[in-house]
């Protein structure tokens, strides 16, 4: 057996199967929506959409990708070890209470973080004052998120102060979209009007030092006006549109397939309850087979008696109560069943019964969650 002394918590038998033509692929399918000088920013937060954040980064450092995005220092940290050439941008704003360290560890690694606060930039300004240090900052103006953006009025002024000081410079300037993934773009399109005034009163787009963007996936391929100076995609760079399309204007392609083995096969008589709850009993004699993985992996309990897994090219049931790091299936049907054999539990296809999309109507949720769900502990086996 292998052992991950480096990595206690990996378990080699829940494989994660990274393909890498497949995350290529759709890198140059979102780029040819693109203008040729428009910058690509790789979204790989949580865990790279639960794909492997070193497995996604190891594969993209290659390629024309110019920034990386992530949601925390933290992940910022893991991340530049891995990288020669490309930025690093920390979605999650500055605030006054961050820890001294953190601000000089973002300049040595020279990370470009997000400001959304007057008094983020007066508590920055005050920790480099009299250094040589220069902290690179997006400022994230509120169109409409309603999230963590700064009221145009006040981004005036937030500028200013960053230009103004000698220990800050203004690297970007973006907003980000509520509703670009519905059918319905009104509001998003509001968004950017919003936007495109706030850069007209400021003139914005005449510095060719300041990196305008605003795109995330959805408005990569849908909103061509809001592709700017970078887009910054996510889902979409997994192989998922934000929701299920009719005719996108390009094709992605599932980056990653989940599988466990079957660990035991056992016999249930008809009329005899399955797992927790006895919430299924089988109206046959069933041939059932266990799987080492539950809701702790990331597989939730919700699609108990609903969801349906891959064994070969044969569709079988999730039976009874998925438990904390177990499930069971229904093999009745499945001939020359084997201990070991692996199960496909979420499939790289779109239109599978067992892909994301379908276990995320099953779940009543999106995409985004089934696939952030997915245990770290899982390997990721890239191919």
């Amino acid at each position: 057996m292998k052992l991950y002394p480096l990595q206690q918590l990996t378990r080699p038998d829940l494989q994660s199967h990274i393909y890498s033509k497949a995350l290529l692929g759709n890198l140059a399918a979102l780029k040819s929506l693109c203008a040729p000088h428009t910058k690509f920013c790789a979204v790989i937060k949580a865990n790279a959409y639960g794909h492997g954040i070193t497995e996604v980064v190891n594969i993209l450092k290659d390629a024309d990708v110019d920034f990386f995005a992530v949601a925390s220092f933290y992940e910022a940290l893991h991340v530049v070890g891995l990288i020669d050439r490309q930025s690093i941008l920390i979605l999650e704003p500055i605030v006054p209470h961050c820890p001294p360290d953190r601000i000089f560890a973002c300049v040595n690694h020279r990370l470009h973080c997000v400001m959304a606060t007057l008094h983020a930039h007066e508590y920055v300004a005050g920790l480099l004052d009299g250094s040589d240090n220069i902290l690179d900052i997006h400022v994230n103006v509120e169109s409409g998120m309603g999230r963590c953006g700064i009221d145009p009025d006040c981004a005036v002024e937030l500028i200013k102060r960053i230009d103004d000081c000698p220990n800050t410079r203004l690297a970007g300037v973006y907003t980000h979209f509520a509703t670009a993934d519905e059918e319905d773009l009104s509001y998003a399109r509001r968004q950017l009007d919003t936007f495109n005034a706030f850069l007209a009163d400021t003139g914005l787009p005449d510095r060719t030092d300041v990196i305008i963007h605003s795109a995330n996936s959805a408005a990569t391929i849908k909103m061509p006006r809001a592709h700017f100076d970078m887009v910054r995609c996510g889902i979409s760079l997994y192989g998922y549109y934000s929701r299920p399309m009719t005719d996108p204007p390009v094709t992605l392609q599932p980056v990653m397939k989940l599988q466990a083995p079957i660990v035991q096969i056992k016999h249930i008589g008809a009329g005899c309850p399955v797992s927790y709850g006895c919430s299924f009993t089988p109206t046959r004699n069933t041939t059932a087979a266990i799987v080492p993985l539950g809701y702790a992996d990331g597989y939730w309990r919700c699609f108990s008696n609903k969801a349906v897994m891959k064994l070969g090219e044969r569709l079988v049931g999730v039976i009874g109560r998925v438990c904390m790091d177990q499930l069971i299936i229904d093999v009745t049907d499945v001939p020359d069943v084997s201990l070991g054999q692996m199960v496909t539990v979420i499939d790289n296809s779109h239109d599978s019964p067992c892909g994301v999309y379908k276990l995320a109507e099953l779940a009543d949720s999106i995409c985004y969650e089934i696939l952030t769900c997915i245990h770290a502990h899982v390997n990721r086996i890239v191919h």
